[in-house]
């Protein structure tokens, strides 16, 4: 009898961690100096291999902001610089626009 209950819990838990995972923001919103960046995160998602393209520690890491370490410790690049040279090389590389006020809109 508990294994009727206690199975379909366990394969519910299962399967739910993926299914939030694969349901990130369509947007995300910084802001800078230089203007708000509206950074369209789903239409990028076509455009990498893996999340961690981007999220260099990896999703289950990425619960803290940025900002928790770029910026603390002087041995790691400012989160200004780690978003431009992500940002900027991959399109660079891939053809993306490169001109500041495409990203930033003040």
């Amino acid at each position: 009898m508990l294994v009727k209950f206690f199975l379909p819990l366990v394969a519910t838990c299962l399967f739910a961690v993926p299914v939030f995972a694969l349901d990130p923001p369509r947007t995300v919103t910084m802001t800078s100096s230089q203007g708000k960046v509206v950074f369209d995160h789903e239409g990028h998602q076509a455009a990498v291999n893996d999340c961690t393209d981007c999220h260099h520690m990896g999703m289950e890491n990425d619960k803290r902001a940025c900002r928790s370490c770029h910026g603390v410790d002087r041995l790691i690049p400012r989160i200004k610089n780690a978003f431009h040279h992500q940002c900027r090389n991959c399109h660079i590389k891939n053809g993306g626009p490169t001109a500041c006020n495409v990203c930033h809109k003040k």
